[in-house]
């Protein structure tokens, strides 16, 4: 993950915030240079491993992040690609692909309907979100 990171980000990355809790908080310190760099909301035993700030929300910082994102999204300075639009039938498969921790950007399950935005989201514009 190191070399795929710096790959698309050479300049370096100054933070990093793990909501996934798969076991990446020792390449997140490497990639950031600093266990203080890095926050997890979803692996407390490796923060405590990695010196890494866990983070529960309980400070009310959650929500004044959250709001942030909200508006890096809408601004179209954040960008999170749809990799795959799938439909509830395909669950599983949604499920395999998530657990690789591999994928580069979102897996989107439509649960009702599906059809042509469902195909609308494979071929790259956005689908349901």
């Amino acid at each position: 993950m190191v070399d795929r990171v710096r790959a698309v980000a050479p300049g370096g990355v100054e933070l990093a915030l793990d909501v996934a809790g798969n076991g990446i908080l020792a390449e997140l310190v490497e990639l950031t240079g600093s266990a203080e760099h890095v926050v997890t909301i979803a692996d407390p035993a490796g923060a405590k491993a990695n010196n890494v700030h866990f983070s529960r929300g309980e400070d009310g910082r959650a929500l004044h992040v959250l709001t942030e994102i909200g508006d890096l999204v809408s601004s179209g300075r954040f960008k999170l690609p749809v990799v795959q639009v799938f439909s509830l039938a395909d669950v599983a498969e949604v499920h395999r692909i998530g657990e690789t921790g591999r994928a580069t950007g979102k897996l989107v399950l439509v649960v009702n309907g599906g059809g042509a935005a469902a195909e609308s989201g494979r071929n790259g514009s956005p689908g349901i979100v």
